[in-house]
């Protein structure tokens, strides 16, 4: 699975469930998207990226997702900061993996930067890229004992939503 994150065109972190929820892995895109090299960022929980503009509704809805062990995806637009100083809006989709047990082991994140999704182009290709990622994922999850429960399809139905939105506009 780690190969699979790390070779994956979407930016994607991966966090684990105990102490501060930190950062256990970060791809390229993620790195791309924040500037942020993954040793600067492995071993920290995400808030890095939060700042001046990011509400306290956001955090509260990401805080409150973390520590509900029900919920088992969610979506968050959250106002985040490169490292570069720079704002932008990030769509965070977020899915439990749990063990055969039901406990959450990791939460798996995919991040999009929402200052762009404007063109139609980026959301239908972004759409088509995380469902087959999702996919992949959900699949290999399930031979290492994970279970999604519908996460894939909860976060696909996200993206749609977002690109509804933007293309009604």
């Amino acid at each position: 699975m780690q190969a699979y994150i790390e070779k994956s065109g979407i930016a994607l972190s991966l966090s684990t469930q105990g102490g501060d929820v930190p950062l256990a892995l970060v791809n390229d895109g993620f790195t791309k998207l924040t500037g942020y090299a993954p040793e600067e960022v492995v071993g920290r929980n995400c808030r890095f990226l939060q700042g001046e503009e990011t509400s306290a509704e956001q955090k509260q809805a990401l805080h409150d997702f973390v520590h509900d062990l029900s919920q088992d995806s969610g979506r968050f637009p959250v106002s985040n900061y490169r490292k570069d100083g720079s704002l932008f809006r990030n769509f965070v989709l977020m899915t439990r993996l749990r063990d055969s047990a039901g406990q959450t082991r990791f939460i798996l994140a995919s991040q999009f930067d929402m200052t762009r999704a404007q063109q139609r182009q980026e959301l239908v290709e972004h759409d088509a890229r995380l469902r087959r990622n999702l996919s992949d994922i959900e699949v290999m999850g399930q031979e290492f004992g994970l279970a999604m429960q519908g996460s894939a399809q909860s976060i696909a139905d996200s993206i749609a939503l977002i690109a509804k939105l933007y293309l009604d506009e």
